[in-house]
């Protein structure tokens, strides 16, 4: 593949890129209202019962359970704060007192629209909450949610058949929570906290006091969606969801949309554990024992949706069962999820690159532990990101020289065989072999780094670490700049880095888009992170100045192009 050709590939594949965000951001993806996904009523902040499952089987009558006052009792996990509530004997509120809610900020250039139309009185601020604790659930979150009965004709889970009131009791620190579904099963469940911060245990007995055979048991964690679309580009993706770890193999979902259908999504296999969180936090059931069960995530007729481990053996009447969890509530923090086994550290989406992304994280927290502050962290892992690459940077840029002064031998052949492809390559392969060249040259360092830059991405995308750090005016490193001073910057160095770049050998159309590049780019950086932005920024202030310090080497003493084997 000649020069020229890379760089056209090169040229459109950037441009696809381009396109592609541009529609993400302009059009992202339709989230259903709560409303949607509700064939019944919503919860109350009580967390009222959830209604029959579409498409179950008539339940058995349902006893008459007592009358019972709404109330709830506190829970003393480490670092949760969280009560277990009589309306379906769950554990809600699931706050921590280690981290804040995350601050909303107001680009300027939505204030001033505003402010020009009308839609926004007041004057402007950058930035908004950021002061009380912060949920992992929302308020109609619940974890330890459980039941059982028969299931939905499309083999999901089995949802709730008219949840009866649950009494709730301290007993000896252990909250005890006991109530009666519809069918004659008896749930009693059994919170207590951990020896470690972010963990509790929960033990769930059902009983089976009717005359007919429950097929199917079932515990899990399930919230109300809410938030903005997800998106690949779109920062917004940062809505509560479904997820589980079956079979080696992380699961989840980011669509409401899917599941507010009648399809749900089941996974058969070893379960190690299954919850809801978000890209930063997770509130997750860990069953005691590993063994073959099934994961479903399940939109519940209550407008909640949620993640739910199934145990398919039916219940006689009579039997009794115990399923034992233990659970974790925190940041997705991998020394906190690694700590627990469980392969909870899975929960980090890290990619296919993880193991990269683990190491530069790794070496982003020393950086900190020295400067104390995540921005100038960021910069410094930049750095030395560039500093490890340098040689080969440089190697890349002479090998590109002197693919440039074998255009007239190149272009000689192209004259001596003009209908003759075959003989083309043929001669041109000899030429390559001659002088020791390869077009590849340039691009094979580049190859080489892909999975560090891809790295880089998901630590500075995925990573709690960054969560609420502030850096210069920027209050928090994971929302967007609300100046677009640092998307600003990194337009300005496009451009820079841009005019270092001849475009000779491009036509006049490709000419343009290049130089349209660096404005498509800039304009995702305005609904990116921060962080992100801030990385990229370095990154490419680094590697202009990388490029002159190795062309000015160059023209000292530039690269001659020296017979390395014979022609054949």
């Amino acid at each position: 593949m000649s020069t020229e050709e890379i760089r056209r590939l090169t040229l459109a594949a950037a441009l696809i890129m381009g396109l592609m965000v541009i529609w993400q951001l302009l059009f992202p993806p339709p989230v259903e209202p709560e409303a949607a996904l509700s064939t019944g009523p919503a919860p109350s902040a009580e967390g009222a019962a959830l209604p029959a499952a579409p498409g179950a089987a008539p339940a058995a009558p349902t006893p008459v359970a007592p009358q019972i006052a709404p109330h709830a009792l506190p829970l003393p996990v480490q670092k949760v704060v969280s009560e277990v509530a009589s309306a379906n004997g769950a554990l809600r509120g699931l706050a921590l007192d280690t981290h804040r809610e995350p601050v909303v900020p107001q680009p300027i250039w939505t204030w001033a629209w505003g402010k020009v139309t009308g839609a926004i009185p007041g004057g402007w601020e950058p930035w908004s909450g950021g002061e009380d604790a912060h949920h992992v659930l929302g308020a109609a979150g619940l974890l330890g949610i459980a039941g059982g009965g028969p299931t939905l004709t499309d083999g999901g889970a089995a949802t709730p058949d008219g949840l009866s009131a649950y009494e709730v009791r301290d007993e000896g620190g252990v909250i005890v929570a006991r109530g009666v579904e519809s069918g004659g099963l008896r749930v009693e469940k059994r919170f207590s906290p951990g020896a470690s911060p972010h963990v509790g245990e929960l033990v769930v007995k059902f009983e089976n006091t009717g005359s007919a055979p429950i097929p199917s048991l079932w515990v899990g964690v399930a919230d109300q969606p809410s938030g903005s679309a997800p998106g690949m580009f779109n920062q917004a993706n940062n809505i509560v969801h479904p997820a589980a770890y079956v079979d080696g193999s992380l699961e989840s979902t980011l669509s409401a949309e899917d599941l507010g259908g009648a399809e749900l999504e089941s996974f058969d296999g070893t379960v190690s554990w299954v919850g809801m969180g978000d890209r930063y936090f997770l509130a997750a059931l860990m069953p005691d024992e590993l063994a073959a069960r099934r994961v479903v995530f399940d939109a519940l007729p209550s407008g909640r949706w949620g993640a739910f481990y199934v145990d398919d053996q039916a219940l006689d009447p009579g039997a009794s069962r115990e399923l034992r969890f233990r659970f974790f509530v925190g940041p997705k923090d991998l020394s906190l999820l690694g700590a627990q086994a469980a392969d909870l550290d899975e929960a980090v989406e890290y990619g296919i690159f993880g193991l990269f992304a683990i190491g530069l994280l790794w070496v982003l927290k020393i950086f900190h532990m020295g400067v104390g502050n995540w921005g100038v962290s960021i910069v410094l892992l930049t750095l030395l990101v560039k500093l490890v690459f340098y040689r080969l940077n440089e190697k890349a840029y002479e090998s590109s020289e002197k693919m440039k002064l074998v255009q007239p031998e190149l272009a000689a052949i192209k004259e001596l065989y003009p209908d003759d492809q075959a003989r083309q390559s043929q001669e041109t392969m000899k030429l390559w072999s001659k002088y020791g060249v390869s077009p590849l040259g340039g691009c094979l360092p580049m190859l080489i780094q892909m999975p560090i830059f891809f790295a880089l991405y998901n630590v500075m995308y995925y990573s709690v670490e960054l969560y609420g750090t502030d850096f210069l005016h920027l209050r928090d490193l994971t929302a967007a700049d609300p100046t677009g001073v640092i998307p600003t910057i990194y337009a300005i160095l496009l451009i820079v880095q841009q005019q270092m770049t001849p475009m000779a050998n491009l036509d006049p159309a490709q000419q343009k888009m290049m130089k349209a590049m660096p404005f498509i780019f800039a304009f995702m950086m305005f609904s990116f992170p921060s962080g992100l932005v801030l990385y990229w920024c370095v990154n490419i202030f680094l590697t202009i100045a990388q490029q002159w310090i190795i062309r000015k080497k160059l023209q000292r003493k530039p690269p001659t192009l020296a017979v390395v084997s014979p022609p054949a």
